[in-house]
């Protein structure tokens, strides 16, 4: 009996997802006014369509409130 994947041409390659890669949050709260900061930086977008950030990346934030500007280093 063969297997439905293998019968209709697909690999094992191709059914796996894209390696999932850590996005940063959209909004984290400002440690000096308490306001909304929002997200600056873009995330990468690879060529297998996953898209996000790396550990070690720095992303940048804008609080909304105070305009206090926050780079982070993600883990």
């Amino acid at each position: 009996m063969s297997d439905y994947s293998e019968s209709h041409g697909l690999g094992h390659e191709e059914q796996q997802q894209p390696e999932s890669t850590e996005l940063a949050p959209d909004l984290i709260v400002c440690v000096d006014c308490g306001g909304i900061c929002h997200l600056l930086t873009r995330p990468y977008v690879e060529q297998d369509g996953s898209q996000g950030f790396r550990p070690g990346d720095i992303v940048a934030y804008r609080c909304e409130d105070c305009l206090d500007r926050w780079d982070i280093e993600l883990e």
